[in-house]
């Protein structure tokens, strides 16, 4: 083979491998676009889901109050609540119309699609809230069975990820909206305790575990997060309404038998819920 040949075949192996590497290139690049993509959609969900959560869980204390009192307290905030749980509700639903689901897991389709079923009745509980025809520990429980579900999928959104980060800081917001939820729910067991002012039967160890398991998701929620969330939740963590709540605790705590707390569940109420702004603000 003359020189010139072989300087042909060389150039044409050359070319070969440059175009394999440029196919390579455009392939692993493609890939990288669709999971970082994927990334924003389910960090976005994530962003919907959350903002839902939070204005149920306010729907919930104020319907449990509304409940306790006997249509004697709540009532004027209670309506205003509602809107804007809707309003929640309607920007996660125009949003999951946007989303091709089929891209996703079939676990996270029947969740959201368990979710949105559960949505869809609380109009039914909302007048039985307003009617007094349903019981206070029925509708706490509707309340929270439809934010397990939500944690639920934001639990597999962190799973369904292919972006390492993104994978570390969905799951320690994972176990975040699980301290929150945990707050929200100790806000209307103490609610309903300091009304009557004195524990029921069970109503002490519920409250105690809830204390319990906000400490473990705060540390969960902790070990995922990064140098620059840490600090954030320190600093808001100095926030008064933290002190203010620990202070109801230890009011509670120290009558834990005799009852008579002499605390009034709205300022409670009030108090704990700046608390949930402030983690809503991380």
């Amino acid at each position: 083979m003359s020189i010139k040949k072989k300087l042909l075949f060389v150039l044409a192996i050359v070319m070969a491998y440059l175009f394999l590497n440029i196919f390579q290139v455009m392939n692993e690049s493609l890939n990288q676009k669709k999971k970082l993509s994927e990334a924003a959609t389910l960090n976005t969900l994530s962003s919907k889901l959350s903002l839902f959560i939070h204005e149920t869980q306010k729907e919930r204390g104020m319907s449990a109050g509304f409940i306790g009192s006997e249509g004697k307290k709540f009532g004027d905030v209670l309506p205003k609540q509602r809107v804007l749980t809707d309003e929640s509700l309607v920007k996660l639903k125009e949003y999951v119309v946007q989303i091709d689901l089929s891209k996703f897991p079939e676990e996270l389709q029947k969740e959201l699609s368990s979710l949105q079923e559960d949505a869809s009745k609380i109009s039914s509980i909302r007048a039985q809230v307003d009617g007094l025809k349903i019981r206070m520990q029925d509708s706490v429980a509707f309340y929270t069975k439809m934010n397990t579900k939500i944690l639920h999928v934001t639990d597999s959104v962190a799973k369904v990820s292919e972006v390492a980060d993104l994978v570390k800081v969905l799951s320690s917001y994972s176990h975040f909206l699980k301290l929150k939820e945990l707050v929200g729910i100790e806000r209307v067991v103490m609610s309903g305790t300091f009304a009557s002012n004195a524990f029921a039967p069970g109503i002490f160890a519920k409250w105690n575990g809830l204390m319990s398991s906000q400490v473990a998701y705060t540390e969960a929620f902790l070990a995922f997060a990064t140098d620059d969330i840490k600090q954030l939740y320190a600093q808001k963590m100095n926030d008064n309404s933290i002190n203010e709540v620990e202070k109801f605790r230890s009011i509670a705590l120290a009558k834990v038998n005799e009852g008579n707390f002499g605390v009034d569940p709205q300022i409670w109420f009030n108090t704990i819920t700046q608390k949930i702004e402030i983690l809503k603000t991380i």
